[in-house]
Parts: structure tokens; C-alpha cells; sequence
């Protein structure tokens, strides 16, 4: 189970998430950037997904205590539009989730509702066919 210590985030004009840190270090090995976005499928309305990359319009996030402890590099994140008013409070984590080592938000309290049992899509149910995102095996993506 995540340490639940970490790093606290500050989303500008959105609240603040906390970044375990496990996500953290990976972040630190995927060469320091993380942007966390939301967009369609997986079992529910929208999907949550994470990239290496920055898209062209994002939120720059602020960690709230500098560059992170005990790492060299620095740390850049960054939430899309969408996705920045559903993060207060959140925890963002990385672990060993359904047999794959990936990213996950562990809570969303601003978001109502059960988050998915895999928990990479939010929102109400999206049908029977729609794909869960990680039998599809989706990871890391650049936007």
C-alpha cells in the first residue's frame, strides 16, 4: 500500500492533490515531467490518462515544498482544464495495480460517485462494451 507521504501540489485556482512518494520517484525516472489529463473511453464517460509529454494548454502545477526531496531532477507537473477542478484532494500514486506497474489517482474526493473497480475512468457507467483501459494495456502516453 502507498505511504500516503509525498509531495503536496498546488493547482492554480484549483485546490491541491498530494503525489505519494512512489509516484514521485517514477515521475523523477520518466525524466521528470508528468501531465495528467482526462479524455473518453474506459468502462465509464471519461477516461484518466498520464503522459510524459505537456500538451500546447495546461495547468502548471506548483509543488508546494520546492523541488522534491531527495531527487536532482526537477519535478514538473501539469493537469489538463478538465481535469484540474477534480483533483482537490486527490492522491496521486504509482504501483503495482492489476498486474501492470502504473499511475493511479488512489482518491477523487471531488469527484461523486465509485470511481471504476480499475480505477482509470470516472463518470457514470459508459455500457457493457465499452473497454476497461487496462485489459486495452494502456500506460504512459505522449500527447
Amino acid at each position: 500500500m502507498a505511504s500516503l507521504t509525498g509531495v503536496g501540489v498546488q493547482i492554480p485556482g484549483h485546490g491541491s492533490f498530494t503525489v505519494t512518494a512512489e509516484a514521485v520517484h517514477m515521475i523523477d525516472v520518466f525524466g521528470g515531467t508528468l501531465h495528467c489529463y482526462q479524455g473518453s473511453a474506459g468502462c465509464r464517460k471519461q477516461g484518466l490518462y498520464f503522459s510524459r509529454t505537456e500538451p500546447k494548454k495546461y495547468l502548471r502545477c506548483l509543488l508546494a515544498e520546492g523541488p522534491a526531496p531527495g531527487f536532482e531532477t526537477e519535478i514538473a507537473l501539469s493537469v489538463s482544464h478538465n481535469l484540474a477542478p477534480k483533483l482537490d484532494g486527490a492522491v496521486l500514486h504509482f504501483g503495482n495495480y492489476n498486474k501492470m506497474q502504473r499511475f493511479i489517482w488512489l482518491s477523487m474526493p471531488a469527484v461523486p460517485g465509485h470511481p471504476c473497480v480499475c480505477r482509470r475512468s470516472i463518470g457514470a457507467p459508459a455500457g457493457k462494451r465499452s473497454p476497461c483501459l487496462d485489459d486495452s494495456g494502456v500506460g504512459l502516453s505522449d500527447i
